[in-house]
């Protein structure tokens, strides 16, 4: 058997074992995840409280903006660095245990999931339909077309300045270069999809929310695997478009939960941290427009 088919079934088998081990098996938060969590909360209340709603999930935005670039720039420069110890020899193999015909023909549809027009596609929609479905429930319907807009935008414009200066080659069978696009827009536009969708339909059920994570890692494991199948990409574009989506999805949601957030009364008697551990729930969405 060509082991690019057991490449596959290996990647995609453990995706899906491994999320529905999680499903099945719920932990509780750690402590110090949770305590983080607490003062964070405190910071986004103040500014709340003295700012807005919008202004301070704007200000989470280009301050999550510019981690981004913090961090996946000097990855980039890794990453270019790597090209021939890394990069060519994955390459290489790639290319000599490639698979024409049919399986050659489902990647190559595949890849479309992740490209500019699709999810340009995708994002109107969603924003369109969260729009109607807050708008029914009395809520700020404006905001989730502005969110999904500044999702799509924070993946564009923070790629091309990521290209710009990293400024590293492409594989000579595309022109695909670093970060790989395909998949940061994969986790940040079908992720906020999953996750909005998930806080409306079910937001109170941890078992939906750990279904939801299972549905973006299985869609960001099929544009990642049609990249590297198709060779659109070197091996180290696809780690650093995938480093780069994951921090652009946290971005988004971080705004979106900003936005959302009820500012907790400040009771200086109570113990906060201990009180979310004992009663973390999932927030709710309670912003009327």
């Amino acid at each position: 058997m060509n082991p690019v088919f057991l490449i596959c079934v290996g990647w995609f088998g453990a995706v899906l074992l491994v999320g529905g081990w999680l499903v099945a098996h719920p932990s509780r938060r750690p402590m110090p995840l949770v305590t983080v969590g607490v003062r964070v909360g405190d910071v986004v209340d103040q500014g709340l409280r003295s700012l807005g709603r919008l202004p301070t999930a704007a200000l989470g935005y280009f301050a999550g903006a510019g981690l981004i670039l913090a961090v996946c720039w000097p990855l980039g420069l890794l990453a270019h660095g790597l090209e021939d110890a890394v990069d060519w020899p994955v390459f290489r193999w790639s290319l000599h245990h490639q698979v024409h015909g049919w399986w050659s023909d489902v990647w190559w549809r595949l890849t479309d999931i992740g490209k500019p027009r699709v999810v340009q596609g995708v994002d109107v929609v969603a924003g369109v339909t969260f729009a109607i479905l807050w708008w029914r429930r009395q809520r700020a319907w404006w905001f989730p077309p502005l969110a999904f807009a500044s999702a799509y935008a924070l993946e564009k414009y923070s790629q091309i300045i990521l290209q710009d200066v990293v400024h590293r080659g492409h594989p000579p069978t595309t022109f695909g270069t670093y970060p790989s696009g395909g998949c940061a827009r994969v986790l940040i536009i079908y992720g906020l999809i999953v996750f909005m969708t998930t806080q409306w339909r079910w937001p109170g059920r941890p078992a939906a929310w750990r279904v939801g994570m299972v549905v973006i890692a299985f869609l960001w494991s099929v544009q990642a695997f049609a990249r590297l199948n198709n060779l659109e990409h070197w091996f180290t574009d696809v780690v650093g478009g995938t480093v780069f989506g994951l921090m652009g999805l946290g971005v988004m949601i971080g705004c979106v939960r900003v936005f959302t957030r009820q500012p907790r009364v400040v009771d200086p008697r109570r113990d906060v941290v201990q009180e979310a551990l004992v009663s973390a729930t999932p927030w709710r969405l309670s912003v009327r427009g």
